[in-house]
């Protein structure tokens, strides 16, 4: 068998800027802040300067950046990669307690930061400026990855409990084939994204941009809507990165309307569901474009499914990509038969696991073979495609079946009076909806019930209907956009319906009559 070779994070980073020194990597909200030659010059001097400190092959370094400190961010990250480091994503609102938490689980040797600094703590020896770290020479650094040495420890989300971190080796970040020596020397069309820093989205946008053709990427602040369709506009965008919320603002603030986004030809979507009425309405504004999501999760990557969404098909999901498989099992990892939801398990060739940092190795329900717990409850179909019933922990159990509180949200969203919309469920077995009502829409709890029950008579079955509906101004996310399920239960509880304990739905539960996707 002949060995795969690799081109790391590193080595694209290299042959972009040997190939096009002068094109800008980063454009961060209206300003060319870092060019590829840079790019490459500034992350070999911080990969000195941690080499000169004493750093080993493996140590886990923590880099800290926020608000749109990217060219920093990008820097730090190549240059901890470059000098061995595994690299720890630290979110600057990270509370002190939590940071403490993830530095003495990833065992992090220090922490780089840039114009904000982190907490004082304990838990990590040193915290120094990247600047300060730097070291300028004409040298290289020399040092050689090996497919299995640690990249990176991501954190999970923790929308349904504390977040998970899980160990990446570089083999899992790089693209099998060897160095690109070749690549396109037109200059594509600019990538638009709106992605926080410090976070699994904020490293995997750095990814994406090295392991294409070398183009731009233009950031928008995080989460202004308004000002990312400005930029789109602007420079002619094709590519667009958004999260589900993103989207949920561009169509309730009526951004949609205000901007030209005709040039624009495929929006790329991850990181939460993408429920089908916010498809249409992007597709709507941009009639040229496709809707592209991607469905995995951090402990799986590089397994991935990708799904174009198809009105004809709405909840698909879409297929495996090269190289990934999928599994649907019962509680005790046993495989499950096409259209029988259950657990979704995904794995790549050749590729290692992810390793968790709080891994039981007693755990049960595991299947043998490297496979990954998405979290999440689903089914596939005779053609493979994949479809997403509901993250486990979010499914609700009612006395006439598992209901998925994707389904439910899919069905509110079509009607107009919804602005956004999260579904929960209940102690008494019941479904529930906060509702953040659309412009102009009544905010009377029953009358937006009675209507939304009236809506929902043609599209859900009676159990999958909201026997509650709180009106709320907004609905919790993360910085990812994804909704945090257990404060909207708190705030049932709130108003006298106290949260639901955590559903512990059944894998092996009848077959979804209606599944759901994700994006």
């Amino acid at each position: 068998m002949t060995e795969r070779t690799f081109s790391y994070l590193t080595d694209q980073l290299r042959s972009h800027a040997a190939l096009h020194p002068g094109r800008t990597a980063l454009f961060i909200d209206g300003r060319p802040d870092l060019l590829y030659g840079e790019w490459d010059r500034r992350s070999e001097a911080l990969a000195r300067g941690l080499l000169a400190d004493g750093l080993r092959r493996g140590d886990r370094i923590g880099i800290f950046f926020g608000n749109m400190d990217w060219a920093d961010y990008a820097v730090a990250y190549l240059g901890a990669l470059k000098a061995g480091a595994a690299v720890v994503h630290l979110p600057v609102r990270l509370p002190v307690e939590e940071l403490e938490r993830r530095a003495r689980q990833s065992k992090m040797a220090g922490i780089v930061h840039g114009r904000t600094p982190p907490p004082t703590t304990s838990a990590v020896t040193w915290a120094r400026h990247l600047d300060e770290l730097s070291v300028a020479s004409d040298a290289p650094v020399d040092l050689v990855h090996r497919p299995d040495d640690d990249a990176e420890v991501v954190y999970s989300s923790g929308t349904t409990g504390q977040a998970r971190g899980v160990v990446v080796p570089h083999q899992n970040l790089a693209t099998a084939g060897g160095p690109p020596s070749v690549m396109a020397h037109d200059e594509p069309t600019p990538m638009v994204a709106s992605v926080n820093l410090g976070i699994t989205a904020s490293a995997t946008t750095v990814s994406m941009v090295l392991n294409a053709t070398p183009t731009t990427l233009v950031l928008a602040p995080p989460g202004d809507a308004d000002r990312m369709a400005a930029l789109i506009e602007r420079h002619a965008a094709s590519t667009v990165m958004m999260t589900p919320h993103l989207a949920v603002q561009m169509i309730r603030d009526g951004v949609l309307d205000r901007y030209d986004l005709t040039s624009v030809t495929t929006v790329a979507t991850a990181s939460a569901f993408l429920h089908p009425p916010l498809a249409r309405a992007l597709l709507a504004a941009m009639p040229r474009a496709s809707v592209v999501g991607a469905y995995s999760a951090s402990q799986a990557k590089p397994a991935v499914t990708i799904g174009t969404f198809d009105p004809a098909r709405p909840m698909s999901v879409g297929r495996p990509a090269r190289g990934t498989h999928v599994l649907i099992t019962d509680e005790h990892g046993t495989e499950l038969p096409h259209g029988r939801v259950g657990r979704i398990w995904l794995r790549a060739d050749g590729t290692p696991p992810r390793v968790r940092l709080d891994a039981d190795p007693e755990a049960s329900g595991v299947p043998a073979g490297g496979w990954c717990d998405t979290g999440d409850l689903g089914h596939t179909d005779e053609d493979g495609e994949l479809y997403l019933f509901d993250r486990e922990s979010d499914a609700i159990r009612t006395a006439d079946g598992l209901v998925s509180s994707l389904r439910v949200e899919t069905a509110l969203f079509a009607h107009a009076a919804v602005g956004d919309v999260a579904v929960v469920g209940t102690p008494e077995a019941e479904v529930a909806a906060a509702v953040v009502p659309a412009k102009g829409a009544t905010r009377d709890p029953e009358l937006l019930r009675a209507a939304l029950v009236a809506h929902a008579k043609d599209c859900l079955d009676p159990h999958e209907i909201p026997a509650t509906v709180l009106v709320v101004d907004e609905v919790p996310r993360n910085d990812l956009g994804k909704v945090v399920k257990r404060l909207i239960r708190s705030r049932f509880a709130a108003v006298g319906r106290p949260p639901a304990p955590v559903a512990d739905p059944s894998p092996s539960a009848p077959a979804a009559t209606h599944p759901t996707g994700a994006s």
